[in-house]
C-alpha cells in the first residue's frame, strides 16, 4: 500500500508532499497579499508591463539617496537633541507662525494655498516644517546676537536692495531679520556637526 492511515507510507513521499503543500500554501499566501494589496506592491503598468513600487523606490533612492538619507538623519537628530532639552512646539505656537506666513505672502499677492501648491507641498507637510523650524529656532536662537554695529554695516552695504518705500525702523526690522536668519543657519551647521560628532549613526542603504 502506497497510504496507509491517511498518509503516504513512503517517507521520501510524505517529506515530498509536505513541501510541495507548504510551497503551494506559501504562493496562494503571497497571491492573495498582492491582491488585496496590489497598491502597495505596483507602481503602474505599461501594456500590461508591472513596474513594481520597489523598483520605483530604488530609483527614488538612485537619484537622491544620499540627499534624502542625509535630512532624515539631520532631522531625527535636531528631534532627538529636542526631546533631550524638553523642547516643545505647542499649538499656539504654529498658529501664530502660521498667521505670519499667510501675512507675509498676502503682502506678495499670494495665498497660503496657492503658495503650497506652487511648491507641490500638503498642509500636513507644510506644518511639519514650520514645527521643524521653531524646534531649530528654540534650539539654537538664545545664542545669535545683532549688535547695532552689525545691523549699520549690513544697511550700508545692501541699501540699494530694499524697497523705497520702507522706513529706517522698517529697513534695520528687515536687516536685523535678515542677519539672524543668516547666524542662525550657521549655529544650525555647528549644532548638526557636534550632534553627527556625537551619534551613532549606521547605513544600511546600498549604492
Amino acid at each position: 500500500m502506497l497510504f496507509e492511515s491517511g498518509k503516504p507510507k513512503n517517507k521520501k513521499l510524505q517529506n515530498f508532499i509536505d513541501k510541495e503543500l507548504k510551497f503551494l500554501l506559501a504562493l496562494i499566501l503571497i497571491l492573495g497579499l498582492l491582491n488585496t494589496y496590489k497598491g502597495s506592491f505596483i507602481s503602474a503598468t505599461v501594456n500590461g508591463k508591472i513596474i513594481s513600487r520597489y523598483s520605483l523606490i530604488k530609483e527614488l533612492e538612485r537619484q537622491g539617496k544620499d540627499l534624502a538619507v542625509d535630512s532624515l538623519i539631520s532631522q531625527e537628530l535636531i528631534l532627538q537633541e529636542a526631546k533631550r532639552k524638553k523642547i516643545n512646539i505647542t499649538q499656539k505656537d504654529l498658529d501664530k507662525t502660521v498667521e505670519n506666513v499667510k501675512k507675509s505672502l498676502e503682502g506678495s499677492q499670494q495665498t497660503l494655498d496657492g503658495f503650497l501648491a506652487s511648491q507641490n507641498l500638503t498642509y500636513k507637510d507644510f506644518l511639519k516644517q514650520v514645527r521643524m523650524q521653531l524646534i531649530i529656532e528654540k534650539l539654537v536662537s538664545k545664542d545669535i546676537k545683532i549688535s547695532a554695529e552689525k545691523i549699520d554695516k549690513y544697511l550700508e552695504d545692501n541699501r540699494e536692495f530694499f524697497p523705497t518705500n520702507l522706513s529706517e525702523k522698517e529697513m534695520r526690522e528687515s536687516a536685523t531679520s535678515q542677519l539672524k536668519q543668516v547666524e542662525l543657519n550657521a549655529k544650525v551647521q555647528e549644532l548638526l556637526t557636534n550632534l553627527r560628532n556625537k551619534a551613532n549613526i549606521k547605513y544600511f542603504t546600498k549604492d
